[in-house]
Parts: structure tokens; C-alpha cells; sequence
């Protein structure tokens, strides 16, 4: 284990044990009995290694996805649902760290500063996804509209996680659900056909609030 992975899992061991953040780079090198200038070698901030660790959870799911054989001939949908289900596979491992980001955040901030670089490396994948939509027409090329699809997968996204952190059913199963209805209704919505997707989600999520 390198240095950096090193503090990084240092930091998640802190927050889990001691159910908060550590407040300055000192109290974080000092229980891993580490030279503070040490630190400054890899991450600039603690925020900067919060925004390190969740970008690494983002890297290790497309680079998990794209190393499978059969993903190069997906669909557009096929890709994106690829990519949700691999992505909570990734956060299952750090389940309990995930689930801490999430309820110390503002429930009404969808992009919070630890999922900056998350974030945009997220819409950077989504916007290639969208071109390749709207080469294959599975995604509807609509003046002024199309440019907003990034946007929309993220929401998707954060409403994924909101409902896997709260998910009780046996190995998740209910998310897995949830994730094929969410995709299926943003598919739709971005091509032609919305009505039946769109009334088979929301039925499922009221049926599972």
C-alpha cells in the first residue's frame, strides 16, 4: 500500500471509529504517527483528500466496467446501467463511510464538496455516454434540452444512493429494482416513449418511500 492509500485509509478508520471527521491534518497525521509535511506530499487539505477518496470510488468503477470484454458492444442504457450497478458494488466495500458522507450532508445539497471531483468526472463520462445516445438515436436530439442530460444523470445518481443508504432489503435488492426503473424512465424520457416508465418508477418508489 502506497502512501496516499495509505492516509486515505487512515481517514476512513478515523471517521468510522470515532463517528466525525478529523478536524485538522495534525490530529489525522498525529494518530497515524506521520510527519504533517508528509501529508502535504499527496493531498493539499483533508478536503482535498475527501474529494481524492470519492473520486477513486468514481476511477475504480468505470475502470472496472470498461475492462469487461461485452461493455464496448453495450448500449447507451446497457452502459449506464453497468456503471450504477458496478458503481454501489465499489461502495458497498466502504458501505458504512458512505452512508456517514451521506447523513452528515445537508439533505438539500446534491453536489457537496466532497463529490467536486466526483462530480465532474461524472458528467465527463455521462457527456460522452449522451453523444454516443444521440449517434445511436437511442437519446433524442432536442434543441436545448440535450445539453441538460449530464445534469439529469446526476440527479439519477443521487437518488440512487439516497435510496440504497436507506435500502434494508436482503443484499440490497430493492436498489437493483430501483436503479433498472430509474434508468428505463430516463432512457424513455430522453427518447420517445415516456408514460409507461415513468408511471412504473414512481409507483415502485412511493410503494418503497
Amino acid at each position: 500500500m502506497n502512501t496516499a492509500e495509505k492516509i486515505r485509509q487512515n481517514f476512513i478508520e478515523y471517521v468510522l471509529e470515532k463517528n466525525e471527521k478529523p478536524k485538522s491534518v495534525y490530529q489525522l497525521t498525529k494518530q497515524m504517527q506521520m510527519k504533517e509535511e508528509e501529508f502535504y506530499e499527496h493531498f493539499s487539505s483533508l478536503e482535498a483528500l475527501e474529494q481524492a477518496i470519492w473520486l477513486g470510488f468514481f476511477e475504480e468503477t468505470k475502470k472496472r466496467i470498461e475492462s469487461e470484454d461485452v461493455y464496448a458492444g453495450y448500449s447507451v442504457r446497457e452502459k449506464v446501467l453497468a456503471f450504477y450497478f458496478t458503481w454501489l458494488e465499489v461502495l458497498k466495500v466502504c458501505r458504512s463511510y458512505v452512508v456517514f458522507n451521506y447523513r452528515h450532508k445537508s439533505p438539500f445539497d446534491l453536489s457537496p464538496h466532497f463529490l467536486k471531483t466526483f462530480k465532474k468526472a461524472f458528467k465527463d463520462f455521462t457527456e460522452e455516454l449522451v453523444l454516443e445516445g444521440r449517434e445511436s438515436q437511442e437519446i433524442a436530439d432536442r434543441r436545448f434540452i440535450t445539453e441538460v442530460y449530464p445534469r439529469v444523470f446526476w440527479l439519477q445518481a443521487m437518488g440512487i444512493w439516497r435510496f440504497w443508504v436507506k435500502d434494508t432489503s436482503p443484499n440490497f435488492e430493492k436498489t437493483d429494482v430501483f436503479i433498472e426503473k430509474a434508468v428505463n424512465f430516463g432512457f424513455d424520457a430522453m427518447g420517445s416513449n415516456m408514460l409507461d416508465s415513468s408511471f412504473d418508477l414512481f409507483k415502485f418508489a412511493f410503494q418503497n418511500r
